[in-house]
């Protein structure tokens, strides 16, 4: 019986043993795993490096305008573009990190690995399970610092290349602006007018029309796939009430800065009606153009 006893206890022994080197590996195994991330779509803190042009600051350079960012007080709205195809649509705002043309963005995303977002500033609502926002040119006083910080539109779209649990990063190309700005100078018989109010307005049909005070940009198209070249297009004319109206603060004969639409082309130009009000009167004229976005046109005009 001692024999027996004896055998069965070493036996005993060595399972234990046995038990104890084998937890012991599997507690250095689970140790040395690599921590799963959660790559679904959640609240994150994202960061945008390296955004680039916008009309957020705009100097007057002659024939161009120089652009930059305003640290903290530029905020863009970020518009999920990959929940929204599913019909989920999330958006928000991120801010500027930096005064300079290129800037880091920072906030509070809805958002996964490998999302596609939209980024837009100025600010603005994106309504719909369509994700379309608007465009508002009303109430402009004429001014470039006026025009960057309220009507100067620009779009980009960044893709989420890295998640944690509770941050992102992404990369974005470049913004593209959505509007034109023109700087009009007014001239009557070589002398400049001076203008405290301009109307301007579309001529069509041998009179003149009114001007579109809103537009509409599209995100997704008929098939829900991602518009990569967005543009702003002008709501219907049938509500179009008043000319566009840009009242200045202070009247000036050296020159109005004017947010307006894209429109027309090199072989099909729009027809424009100017009215001017100032210290001198009311002068009135016409001008044929086409606009493109993004560009800058400091244009001379002469009225009668």
């Amino acid at each position: 019986m001692k024999k027996i006893y004896t055998k069965v206890a070493a036996g005993l022994g060595a399972l234990a043993c046995l038990m104890t080197m084998t937890a012991g590996l599997a507690a250095c195994s689970s140790e040395n795993e690599e921590p799963k991330q959660d790559d679904g779509r959640k609240l994150r803190q994202l960061t945008i490096e390296n955004v680039a042009l916008t009309r957020a600051t705009l100097t007057d350079n002659g024939s161009t305008l120089g652009a930059a960012w305003e640290a903290r007080d530029n905020e863009a709205t970020y518009l999920n573009l990959s929940s929204l195809i599913a019909d989920d649509l999330r958006y928000g705002n991120l801010t500027s990190s930096s005064s300079a043309e290129y800037s880091t963005f920072t906030g509070s995303v809805y958002c996964g690995g490998g999302d596609k977002l939209a980024l837009i500033y100025p600010t603005v609502s994106p309504a719909g399970v369509a994700g379309a926002f608007t465009i508002n040119l009303s109430g402009q006083t004429g001014t470039l610092s006026d025009i960057a910080q309220r009507y100067h539109y620009v779009y980009g779209t960044d893709t989420v290349t890295s998640v944690t649990d509770g941050t992102a990063t992404g990369t974005i190309e470049s913004m593209k602006s959505l509007l034109a700005v023109c700087k009009f100078t007014f001239k009557n018989g070589g002398s400049t007018i001076p203008v405290k109010k301009l109307e301007i307005s579309y001529y069509l049909g041998g009179y003149s029309s009114d001007y579109p005070g809103y537009a509409t940009v599209n995100v997704l198209d008929d098939k829900r796939n991602i518009i990569e070249n967005v543009v702003a297009t002008p709501e219907d004319q049938e509500n179009w009430e008043n000319p566009l109206t840009v009242t200045l603060g202070t009247e000036t004969s050296d020159g109005v800065y004017v947010a307006l639409l894209p429109c027309g082309s090199s072989s099909e130009k729009v027809t424009f009606y100017f009215s001017v009000t100032g210290s001198n009167g009311t002068y009135t004229g016409t001008a044929n153009a086409y606009l493109i976005a993004g560009r800058f046109y400091p244009v001379t005009i002469t009225l009668t």
